[in-house]
């Protein structure tokens, strides 16, 4: 268990995905543990979880602390695939940039100076997508490939107080994370 304000996030939320979390909590009285780094405090899985549990003025919350240093856990990426790629290409190849940092879909590259600016700028793509009507999934292949993140930029990320996109980061451990959810009650 630890105090919410002891925890530094490095991405930000869906605010439907927390108020629907909120909901299920409050109804089953209970929430599974967020993954959080031992040695920074860094949030790197259950930040919809994490804001749930501030919205519901939990006094402690429910953690699991990793040695993020360790070579069982990776960062990778989220790849961007199309319901309408043909559709999505012919946007892209009107706005193709070069220089800097990079994502990519076949030959076109959409790139800013920083690491952040271009994951947020993928964000406000991915949504004019989806007022388009073309649905993009985040998934482990896809149509765009965006750039490595790596734990460094994860780690500072957080400590300079920003936030990635929601779900800009996908870690993947080579260990069981518990699953079971811990009863509120009991906090």
């Amino acid at each position: 268990m630890e105090k919410p304000e002891n925890l530094i996030p490095h991405e930000d939320i869906i605010l439907d995905k927390v108020a629907n979390i909120s909901l299920e909590v409050q109804k089953v009285r209970a929430i599974k543990p967020i993954i959080v780094d031992e040695k920074t405090h860094v949030i790197l899985d259950g930040h919809h979880r994490f804001t749930a549990a501030l919205r519901l003025s939990l006094q402690k919350i429910p953690v699991i602390y990793v040695n993020y240093n360790s070579t069982s856990i990776n960062v990778s990426i989220w790849y961007r695939r199309f319901s309408k790629p043909s559709v999505v290409k012919s946007i892209l190849s009107s706005i193709y940039s070069s220089g800097g940092i990079c994502a990519r879909f076949d030959h076109i590259r959409i790139c800013d100076d920083s690491l952040y600016k271009l994951y947020w700028k993928l964000e406000k793509l991915e949504s004019f997508l989806h007022s388009i009507g073309i649905i993009v999934e985040k998934d482990t292949v896809g149509h765009l490939e965006p750039p490595s993140i790596y734990k460094e930029d994860v780690i500072s990320i957080a400590n300079r107080g920003l936030r990635f996109p929601p779900k800009t980061t996908r870690h993947v451990y080579e260990f069981i994370i518990p699953q079971k959810a811990i009863s509120i009650d009991d906090i």
